[in-house]
């Protein structure tokens, strides 16, 4: 049986979690070329996974959502 281990004293850490869409690659010269309304296609679908990073480790992968009129990500799995 797995001991259990008390945690509590944790719950007041901020931790940074990032949330990555897609990625793109591009020129230095196309990045300030860039203007309002200009678009960057990235590397993903739309209805392709997000990936959540903490401490920029792969955490966890998840759906992209709205929600109270705000994007959130749903998590679907654990890295």
């Amino acid at each position: 049986m797995a001991q259990e281990h008390d945690i509590t004293f944790l719950k007041d850490i901020t931790v940074k979690v990032t949330g990555e869409v897609g990625r793109a690659q591009k020129l230095f010269i196309e990045i300030i070329s860039l203007k309002e309304g200009d678009i960057i296609k990235l590397d993903k679908n739309v209805e392709d996974y997000v990936e959540l990073y903490v401490k920029d480790q792969l955490f966890a992968v998840g759906e992209l959502i709205v929600a109270n009129e705000k994007y959130g990500i749903r998590v679907v799995d654990l890295a």
